[in-house]
């Protein structure tokens, strides 16, 4: 037998000792599912807002576009190293709990802008709180999962992405559909607000009580540390295991990152699209898009957990980059119909198929950096993902999209066309990537495992 598929029987013995009790470590899963949930919906409200906020504000789509993207990718894509460390040494409840303070509390801020620059700012500062969030729970899930296990339990908590969309969506319309007969909204202590500050105001609240939470949980022994009584790595040893990794690294990062154009380009315009050329209310589209996210889309983040942990256990150690693979072909040829539709059940059915196997990649592939990478690396790693996900992913997508709307085609009417074109591109980029990736991967997880 080769010595990967020595690593990939050895990785799928589940009952590695050392781990804590599954009954434990899924309580916790359930914790990080919620938070991460808190996350995307505080991080994804704006986007059923955008006709307001314009309206308000008096701001283009490409103006809207950096309040989806580059106003809270900024900080979270470059703080990511520095607490990516952290996560790898320090206390990682903490740095979420402190993370989630921030974050809602910034949420509830951008309710009370009355400007672009003071949304904008309020923005940056959600992004700061929740770049602590995935260093550190992705770390904390591989120290409480042996490896056959860790693609369904990490797939189990990127689930937060499209649960936490698909509520922000359901809950936004439902509330913007409330508030569309009254011109302004009054809240206890705020005062009279419009509906969509009353929006951000509301939302941001519920994660305090989260954060208290995830001060329970327990810190587990970090697990896979290097073989010998080694000191935690110094910065010249933390640059010396990238520099070694380097290509395979970054054509995984990156080839995730463009991927992630796909699902943010996406998430930030449909709501448009549906409202500008199909005439549907905000409320409607929102009660559509949040139901195929929460049903196709995390029925496609929990096959993908299933798949690559089936793959890894039956021999074959770049199960989670081949069932990643399989997930992006398969939305290659659909993605650009969601734009192109000529009527909206079409739009819907193409955008059920692409949310479905948009998410068999999204929770696996921080397993898939997991298993080339020790212990005493992975927050790094993590962060290095994260990097490319938010600058790449979230902050060129919708900005790409609004660029092909404003400057390309030129009319509100052609965002159809600019989703077309952004996503189809991005669909082939990524897949090329990883299939790059995966040359070399399988040697890449044996030389973890030595």
């Amino acid at each position: 037998m080769s010595a990967p598929d020595m690593a990939a029987r050895g990785a799928g013995r589940a009952e590695d000792g050392g781990y804590p009790a599954p009954l434990r470590a899924w309580l916790v899963i359930a914790v990080l599912l919620l938070a991460y949930t808190i996350a995307f919906v505080d991080r994804q409200i704006l986007s059923l807002m955008v006709q307001p906020i314009r309206a308000d504000l008096q701001l283009s789509d490409t103006a809207i576009s950096l309040l989806h993207g580059f106003a809270f990718a900024i900080f979270y894509t470059f703080l990511g190293m520095f607490l990516g460390r952290w996560a790898d040494r320090g206390s990682r409840k903490a740095m979420i709990a402190g993370g989630m303070v921030l974050w809602c509390l910034a949420t509830v801020a951008c309710g009370f802008a009355q400007t672009f620059h003071q949304l904008f700012a309020a923005r940056i500062m959600v992004g700061v709180g929740e770049a602590t969030l995935s260093p550190a729970a992705y770390s904390l899930i591989s120290d409480y999962f042996a490896p056959a296990r860790r693609g369904r339990a990490m797939s189990a908590y990127t689930m937060g992405i499209f649960v936490g969309s698909g509520v922000a969506l359901i809950l936004g319309g439902l509330a913007v559909t409330a508030a569309s007969q009254e011109a302004a909204v009054t809240l206890p202590l705020a005062g009279t607000v419009r509906p969509w500050q009353a929006a951000f105001m509301i939302v941001g609240i519920p994660g305090l009580a989260v954060a208290g939470l995830m001060l329970l949980v327990r810190e587990p022994k970090r697990q896979e540390r290097r073989k010998g009584d080694h000191p935690l790595p110094d910065m010249a040893e933390t640059f010396a295991f990238f520099r070694a990794r380097a290509r395979i690294l970054f054509a995984i990062v990156i080839g995730f990152g463009v991927n992630a154009i796909i699902s943010y380009g996406l998430s930030a315009w449909v709501p448009s699209l549906f409202i500008r050329v199909h005439h549907w209310s905000a409320g409607d589209i929102a009660f559509a898009y949040g139901v195929i996210l929460l049903t196709s889309g995390c029925a496609g983040i929990l096959c993908g957990g299933w798949l690559a942990d089936r793959m890894t256990t039956s021999g074959k150690p770049d199960g989670a980059l081949r069932a990643s693979l399989l997930g992006m072909a398969a939305v290659i040829p659909v993605v650009p119909f969601v734009g192109l539709a000529s009527s909206p059940a079409l739009a819907l059915a193409a955008l059920a198929w692409t949310s479905f196997f948009l998410g068999v990649p999204t929770g696996i592939a921080p397993a898939a950096l997991h298993a080339i990478t020790p212990n005493e690396f992975r927050g790094q790693v993590t962060a290095l993902y994260l990097f490319a996900i938010n600058l790449i992913g979230m902050g060129f997508g919708p900005t790409f999209v609004a660029l092909a709307t404003d400057r390309v085609f030129q009319s509100d009417l052609a965002v159809g066309r600019s989703l077309a074109l952004v996503t189809g591109l991005a669909a082939i980029v990524a897949f090329a990537l990883i299939a790059a990736a995966r040359r070399g991967y399988g040697a890449a997880v044996a030389a973890a495992h030595r």
